[in-house]
């Protein structure tokens, strides 16, 4: 698929942006979003995501797939399979945290929102990305959680253009493989690089929590939790804690 961008200094949020333009934008395109800067960013959960200026990536892809497309529920599991492949073609060690968070060294190096919009026999998807690249010490310490960014790990300033360009040809080749075999071609480095695999763990969906030990990743992308009753509980959706 063709891919076009549109690019701004300063945003509110990519994915509310591509939300609200996408019926200006060609079915048959990927269309990338990106900002130096977002006033308000936001994550899952509708937490707020902090977006200072000039230092990290923050980008929008923006496409459409048909509504019985296999594994519509794993995309942000695919998105994060993909970065953390661009990650380890750059000699970095990431870890996923189940679904979809990148960490480097124990700490969040970055965060994927999917969110969708049903239109009769079609999907339009809006497949968001943030990304701590040069972000400083004073900057992370304002994360509500332990964060990190590619510079404090690598001690060196990095290209943000040139990452970006390598996510978005990452991105381009997985989404054409993900349309024909959904999540299953990703399923196997997603499993490898399982944070807190074999540790014990809690998990919610909002509505119910879920105790015992990090199983594994199903082929479509759900997480196995082990519980200590011996039984094997299958999550669709959540998040993990310590």
């Amino acid at each position: 698929m063709k891919l076009v961008e549109i690019h701004f200094e300063s945003i509110g949020s990519t994915n509310t942006y591509a939300k609200e333009h996408v019926g200006s934008f060609s079915p048959d395109q990927v269309t990338c979003i990106t900002a130096d800067e977002q006033t308000a960013g936001r994550g899952r959960f509708q937490r707020k995501w902090y977006s200072p200026k000039g230092v990290n990536l923050y980008v929008t892809f923006c496409f459409r797939l048909p509504k019985n497309a296999l594994h519509l529920i794993s995309l942000s599991q695919m998105m994060a399979a993909s970065f953390a492949s661009v990650l380890l073609d750059e000699g970095l060690h990431p870890k996923i945290k189940w679904p979809n968070d990148i960490r480097l060294n124990g700490k969040k190096l970055s965060g994927i929102l999917c969110e969708t919009s049903f239109h009769g026999e079609w999907v339009d998807v809006f497949l968001g990305i943030g990304v701590n690249v040069n972000m400083g010490t004073a900057d992370l310490a304002r994360i509500d959680q332990p964060a990190t960014s590619l510079q404090a790990e690598t001690g060196r300033s990095w290209d943000r253009a040139a990452l970006l360009k390598k996510i978005q040809k990452k991105i381009l080749h997985d989404l054409d493989l993900f349309k024909s075999k959904g999540f299953e071609p990703f399923h196997s480095l997603f499993e490898n690089l399982l944070a807190f695999k074999g540790e014990i763990v809690s998990c919610s969906d909002g509505k119910r929590t879920w105790v015992g030990t990090c199983h594994s990743i199903t082929n479509d992308g759900q997480l196995n939790i082990y519980s200590s009753d011996k039984s094997m509980h299958t999550v669709l959706s959540g998040e993990i804690s310590k």
